[in-house]
């Protein structure tokens, strides 16, 4: 029996992988472990395995000439689904997971095995230590305990490994940081003077190692500017003395070909002697040369930047308060701005005031002065025509400037352009005001719920006309105190839809009017994160009450044309058939055929009757179960027997492949039989002629499958949403003429889901299709 795989059996497989030990060389400490399991235990064979995703990998074996097997066949999987425990197998025979195993019916002859789990830290048993051998027998407490401290070492030995490798992890990272940091590094011995440097550190001043052997802190001396020695020293006593956490200083160091570079070092004491003095230090040493180099020139230009970024962005002005505004500085960027060169407005033939629309001229004159009276900022909005007759929006912030006396001076402000800012806004406001007249108009309700609790946030008029509440009632409710209590499941589990897609729907339900009936909608909806922070649903509802009228009238009337046929059509079936058997003696050839063409219509059309009044029945609620705990294999079997000539008529073999299960299951024996033999017959149907249909049965923990296999065209891509609906058929001729009601699979999902079973498909188009059936196993027999 294949071991069933863990639910953490990705977690599991990513901490295997992660030691990267599968298929590396024979180790002798692991080998002694297992040496050592086998001899305690008084076996011939031991083996320390590890599970991969799919082979059992040996990092041991003693007393078997393999490196790995299939992970199928592999007793280790078992143990490992209890990691706290020794899976122990007595005699391999007896034990149904494994008395048909190969390894115990061949080579090499497996009839005892007992195996400790290696587990991790996390509880992932990522194999196991387990001893052989080839005649059952049992192990004392004492053997069992010592395989499983055993097992401890061998795990012990896989975290050794596994600190290992993220040690060398670790010094491969720090190494990675340092070239990319491109930094030297260096180690000093403070009491001897001896010193260690890296290659870089040579290489920053032109060097190579072998060039400065043998180096000593009297290197580093002879090489760094005299001017710097003093400072260095300082820093350097500080840190000793304690009151710098970190040696860092910058200095000049002269290069081979005669330079000075400007590095920066930073250390630290690393260890002390038995005296408490420093000991080692060590630390990195960066040239920074072009980088002091940048910052000396960023200080000479530090005044003018400060200035550019302190009026950024926009152009920048200073004017005097006078109807044109007559600019005294105005920067290049105004160019940009309006398509005019700053020197038009600064000699006065041209003002801003001239290019401001003349609607906006009065409304900012009146603006600015007001700020300036009470010496505010001023933030004005208007439009500007630019050279090319375009009109733009601008924005302008500004602030008079005053004398001692609080006398105006001048104004200073920028200008910049918001033109696609106040065109998104405008298109905005457009959008708003449509979207608040679609929600006041819609003839769809519209609602707004808090997803927290249910309460209502916001309705439109149709979903008050719809419910017969006000606006401020609904607001002062939640959405259950609207719905009858027998949908309080299905609502919890839209929800859940709703949390984990974002939407949910269309959900059929009904809500409660005001004057007590019942209103069938239909329910679509999307989550959304609301600016506070909640969670908000936002749902469309249609009153469905007149499509719900209109199906009732449907079925009414469907059920009516389908009893009243039957009676007659039975006759009239029954009638030909007997002709065209010959019953009533020989008939000439071509009322023969004609005969047997009516015949088969009225069987089909009879087939039809039945599928539509099962489906009455089903909607209706009046189909009738007779629910029973049985063996299901004997029904499947049943089910082929029962089909067996049906599928012999199409050239068509059955073929059944069941694993040796006695499970049972709460079914209908006749409706899973009629399940069946929908499956069935469409596979057969759709499949090529000799060709076979394989039925399945396959027994999990907790449920049993049938699966229905054909190799026929498989499942179109555009008729994949509706396979399962009323009167759904594959819309191609070749479809058609294999005949078929289109309620067969709405039928058999109906039944199957009344019998507490799930009911789908499988299919690639060209590569065939398998329908199956789950359904929950109630006992095993046995």
């Amino acid at each position: 029996m294949k071991a069933p795989l863990s639910i953490h059996e990705d977690e599991r497989l990513a901490h295997l992988h992660r030691l990267d030990i599968l298929d590396t060389r024979r180790e002798q400490s692991f080998d002694d472990i297992a040496q050592l399991a086998m001899t305690l235990c008084e076996v011939p064979i031991a083996v320390v395995s590890l599970i991969d995703r799919d082979r059992q990998w040996f990092k041991s074996c003693i007393g078997l000439d393999a490196e790995e097997t299939p992970r199928d066949l592999a007793f280790c999987a078992h143990a490992i689904l209890t990691p706290d425990d020794l899976l122990v197998v007595e005699d391999a025979l007896l034990d149904d997971r494994f008395n048909d195993n190969a390894l115990v019916l061949g080579d090499p002859y497996i009839r005892f095995y007992a195996g400790a789990p290696l587990v991790t830290s996390a509880g992932y048993a990522l194999g196991t230590l387990c001893i052989i051998d080839r005649v059952p027998r049992k192990l004392s407490a004492l053997q069992l305990s010592t395989l499983k401290l055993l097992a401890g070492q061998v795990m012990q030995l896989l975290q050794l490994r596994e600190a290992n490798l993220a040690l060398a992890q670790e010094r491969e990272n720090l190494d990675d940081v340092l070239k990319g940091a491109n930094l030297g590094t260096w180690r000093w011995n403070v009491q001897t003077g001896e010193t260690v440097f890296n290659a870089r550190w040579a290489e920053m001043l032109g060097y190579n190692l072998a060039e400065l052997a043998p180096v000593s802190i009297n290197t580093w001396l002879t090489l760094t500017h005299p001017d710097d020695l003093p400072i260095a020293q300082e820093q350097l006593d500080k840190h000793f003395r304690g009151e710098l956490t970190f040696y860092e200083c910058q200095y000049r160091m002269k290069h081979k070909l005669g330079h000075w570079i400007v590095v920066f070092a930073r250390g630290r004491v690393v260890s002390f002697n038995t005296e408490n003095k420093p000991l080692w230090m060590s630390g990195t040493h960066g040239d920074v040369t072009e980088l002091h180099t940048s910052r000396i020139r960023l200080q000479e230009n530090e005044e003018r930047l400060q200035t550019m970024i302190s009026n950024f962005p926009g152009a920048v002005y200073r004017c005097e308060n006078d109807s044109r505004w007559t600019m005294l500085y105005l920067s290049a960027a105004v160019q940009q701005l309006t398509g005019y060169r700053a020197e038009k407005f600064i000699d006065d033939s041209l003002s801003m005031t001239d290019i401001t629309h003349s609607d906006d001229v009065p409304v900012v004159y009146e603006k600015v002065q007001q700020a300036l009276a009470r010496k505010e900022t001023f933030h004005v909005i208007y439009r500007i025509q630019r050279l090319d007759t375009s009109w733009r929006w601008v924005e302008e912030v500004g602030r008079g400037v005053y004398g001692e006396n609080d006398e105006l001076k001048y104004i200073d402000g920028f200008i910049w352009d918001i033109t696609v800012a106040e065109e998104a806004r405008t298109a905005i406001q457009l959008s708003e005001q449509k979207l608040s007249t679609l929600y006041n108009q819609a003839p769809v309700a519209i609602i707004s719920n808090n997803f927290a609790d249910g309460r209502f946030i916001e309705c439109n008029p149709e979903f008050v006309r719809m419910i017969g509440y006000s606006a401020d009632e609904i607001l002062h409710m939640d959405y259950m105190a609207l719905t009858p209590p027998e949908y309080a499941q299905s609502d919890k589990n839209e929800l859940q839809n709703l949390l984990r897609s974002g939407r949910y729907g269309p959900y059929e339900k009904q809500y409660i009017h005001r004057d007590g009936h019942l209103i069938p909608i239909l329910l679509n909806g999307v989550l959304i994160n609301a600016p506070g922070g909640e969670q908000h649903i936002w749902a469309f509802i249609q009153d469905i009450t007149e499509r719900k009228r209109i199906e009732q009238m449907k079925n009414e009337f469907v059920s009516a044309v389908s009893h009243e046929l039957r009676t007659p059509l039975t006759a009239i079936s029954g009638s030909l058939g007997l002709i065209v058997s010959g019953v009533l003696g020989d008939l000439p050839l071509n009322m023969k055929n004609m005969l047997a063409i009516a015949n088969k219509n009225a069987q089909r059309l009879t087939l039809l009757i039945n599928d539509l009044l099962d489906m009455e029945k089903l909607l209706a609620g009046k189909m009738a179960f007779d629910m029973r705990v049985q063996p299901f294999l004997p029904i499947i079997e049943q089910s082929l027997e029962a089909n067996k000539a049906y599928a012999d008529t199409f050239g068509v073999s059955l073929v059944l492949h069941a694993q040796p299960t006695n499970v049972s299951v709460n079914v209908d024996a006749q409706r899973l039989q009629q399940v069946l033999a929908n499956f069935i017959s469409n596979a057969v149907k759709f499949s090529p002629a000799n060709g076979q249909v394989e039925i399945h049965v396959v027994a999990h923990e907790q449920r049993v499958d049938v699966a229905v296999v054909d190799h026929g065209p498989g499942v179109s891509d555009e008729f994949r949403t509706r396979i399962f609906q009323k009167f759904a058929q594959a819309d191609s001729s070749d479809s058609r003429q294999r005949g078929g009601t289109g309620l067969g699979l709405a039928i058999s999902k109906a039944f199957v889901e009344r019998m507490q079973g799930t009911i789908g498909f499988e299919s690639e188009p060209g590569q065939g299709a398998t329908f199956f059936a789950r359904f929950p196993i109630v006992n095993t027999i046995g």
